[in-house]
């Protein structure tokens, strides 16, 4: 398995120049890999013209590679939202543009917010959408995955397994990130990772637990999702993608990333 570092994840940086830091930390800690997300306190694919030139010339600067970037296409946003055309048309159009530029061929996306209805055609108009984007991305040659997140149409194992088998497009994998899915189901790994590990292309590491009724990271080790579980039932089926580590908490504070990536070294 190859352990990648999350733009925003690595330290508790934001301002403007901060990412040269967060891209030496990591190399200095041994990753070399990155997902390319939020830098410098702005999602991709809006990014300052600074922190964008940063990005694109890390991979020569720093000899670090991107096994993909995350757009947050759709969080938030209802299928019936005339944002949503935006979202995949300019939006998604400047992601495949700028991932292009980065040297990586995968896009990650979030699936729509699920209304108060969430009835049998808004599900409908989900699987369209999302089929449009990834056959975009497939003509391109950029593969496309899903990430599950809480609220949306892909919060749970049986609401992604229902996208991803609907969707039915070999470009069209999935992220699976079981920090998300505990948020979700207020259950361990193992019934969902059953269903879904024919898909999973990529994987989001962190750990937690419910505090006061919210979900609440904390270091690889020390929550209740069971990282170790994780990672050993990934090595059974021979998963050898990328772990993108998301070692921050909340509040984010120096030393996050070195604590988690510690404890998960001594259990891969």
């Amino acid at each position: 398995m190859k352990l990648a570092a999350v733009t925003n994840e690595v330290a508790p940086l934001t301002e403007a120049g901060t990412l040269d830091t967060i891209l030496r930390t990591a190399v200095d800690h041994g990753i070399t890999l990155f997902e390319a997300r939020t830098v410098e306190g702005k999602r991709f694919p809006l990014l300052s013209g600074q922190a964008w030139e940063v990005l694109k010339g890390a991979r020569q600067n720093y000899g670090i590679s991107y096994s993909a970037a995350s757009a947050g296409n759709f969080i938030g946003v209802q299928v019936g939202s005339d944002l949503i055309d935006l979202h995949k048309g300019a939006l998604w159009a400047m992601s495949m543009d700028m991932v292009e530029k980065l040297g990586t061929n995968t896009l990650i996306t979030f699936a729509p917010q699920r209304s108060a209805a969430a009835d049998a055609d808004e599900f409908d108009q989900v699987v369209t959408l999302l089929a449009e984007v990834a056959d975009s991305a497939a003509a391109r040659g950029i593969d496309v995955q899903l990430e599950n997140l809480p609220g949306t149409w892909a919060d749970t194992s049986d609401a992604c397994l229902a996208l991803l088998e609907a969707v039915d497009r070999r470009s069209f994998g999935y992220v699976w990130d079981t920090g998300n899915l505990y948020e979700a189901e207020k259950e361990t790994f193992e019934a969902g990772f059953e269903k879904l590990k024919p898909y999973i292309r990529n994987v989001h590491l962190k750990d937690g637990r419910f505090i006061d009724g919210k979900m609440t990271w904390q270091h690889y080790g020390t929550g209740v999702t069971n990282v170790k579980g994780q990672i050993e039932a990934l090595k059974a089926i021979g998963y050898d993608g990328t772990l993108a580590l998301e070692a921050a908490r909340i509040p984010h504070r120096e030393g996050d990333f070195e604590a988690s990536l510690g404890y998960l070294r001594t259990i891969l």
